[in-house]
């Protein structure tokens, strides 16, 4: 057996990393960055705060804030001219995974002009991302997708009618700052949201198939941390080691999920661009229905899940029932007709689903009537 294992980018954890932000572009000669974010996050004072330490280390940044929570390519297009019209030099991406992803996607952009759809990872599309890349400093302000430390961007395509996946080591930031104190004035229901998508990325990691202890064992231990720590996290968003050990568990979760995801994501995607779900909500509702669904060949694993999950009953029922006690503890739904999908939509969501490639790596092998019929038990 041959096998590659690869690991992310240079990293900074803790309170306060943020103000070191200027110290860690300077030896990637950066004088005039683009931030990019978006609208919600501009309510919040964290944007004005970073473009004053770029300002006050001597820097000269440019604002990019039009990223939707599910990014599109046109979105993607704009912040490249963004980039050119400030003759940027490199990139700061602030937020969650949309704009952390768009960033990733922009630096693409800045010298690969075919059509957004033909980079999609499922085409081969990774072969057409070469050269060098603008130096990008992912700075997250959430603690669920971990997309500071994945080497991939998800953006909705007009062409393709979906979400795409793109993908190459390239794209991988730069550096990542993580700071836990930027996630404090988070409201409960993103808390919890994002909290339940960092749970995803590790559960699916630690299911998926492959070979790749090393990305197991870190799984496993922030599935755990999840269990612990996301209610605290929710009940009192200033607490201070919830905060820390949420974020922590997100960025685990985007280290491990380079062995694979699964059907949970292939689910998930298309009730956000179909039924305008966001991301951690949408893995949230489906994921019982999908450990049930793989408990059935994943038997030992998931038995291992469960204990992580703090159930007193090893199987996938166990880890199943967990999971929905904890989206009760944290206050999210548990069923798709309480967000508003309908029976009607189902068809559209399964084609979808059937052309995302996530569930390639899940450890049942599933098909059209499979998908459906989780979508149907959850609705």
């Amino acid at each position: 057996m041959q096998t590659k294992f690869n690991y992310p980018t240079r990293i900074r954890f803790g309170q306060g990393v943020i103000d070191d932000l200027v110290s860690e572009l300077t030896p990637f000669g950066v004088k005039r960055p683009l931030l990019v974010t978006d609208r919600g996050l501009m309510h919040t004072p964290i944007p004005e705060r970073v473009i004053d330490i770029l300002k006050k280390g001597a820097l000269c940044p440019a604002l990019f804030d039009q990223v939707d929570p599910n990014p599109t390519d046109e979105q993607v297009d704009l912040g490249a001219q963004a980039f050119r019209d400030h003759q940027a030099d490199g990139l700061v991406a602030l937020g969650g995974g949309s704009p952390l992803d768009a960033a990733k996607a922009i630096q693409v952009r800045i010298h690969h002009g075919d059509p957004m759809e033909s980079y999609d990872d499922l085409l081969g599309g990774d072969a057409k991302i070469t050269g060098e890349m603008p130096p990008l400093v992912a700075i997250p302000t959430t603690s669920g997708t971990g997309s500071e430390v994945s080497r991939s961007a998800v953006i909705t395509v007009a062409a393709a009618g979906r979400k795409v996946v793109i993908f190459s080591p390239r794209m991988m930031p730069s550096v990542a700052l993580c700071d836990p104190e930027l996630t404090y004035g988070l409201p409960p229901r993103i808390t919890a949201e994002t909290g339940m998508d960092a749970l995803s990325h590790n559960l699916e990691a630690y299911l998926a198939t492959g070979y790749h202890p090393m990305a197991d064992a870190i799984a496993l231990k922030a599935i755990g941390m999840v269990a612990t720590w996301l209610p605290v996290a929710v009940r009192d968003g200033r607490e201070v080691t919830a905060r820390q050990e949420m974020m922590m568990a997100s960025t685990m979760g985007a280290v491990a999920f380079q062995k694979g995801l699964g059907v949970i994501h292939s689910l998930a995607h298309p009730l956000s661009s179909v039924a305008g779900l966001s991301h951690g909500l949408a893995n949230a509702i489906m994921m019982p229905y999908a450990l049930r669904f793989n408990g059935a060949v994943a038997t030992d694993r998931m038995a291992e899940v469960a204990v992580a999950l703090q159930s007193a009953q090893p199987t996938a029922e166990g880890a199943a029932r967990a999971v929905e006690k904890l989206l009760e503890a944290i206050g999210l739904p548990t069923r798709l007709s309480q967000v508003g999908v309908v029976e009607q939509q189902l068809e559209l969501l399964v084609e979808k689903a059937l052309a995302d490639g996530c569930y390639h790596s899940n450890p049942r092998p599933c098909g059209a009537k499979d998908m459906e019929g989780l979508y149907r038990a959850a609705l």
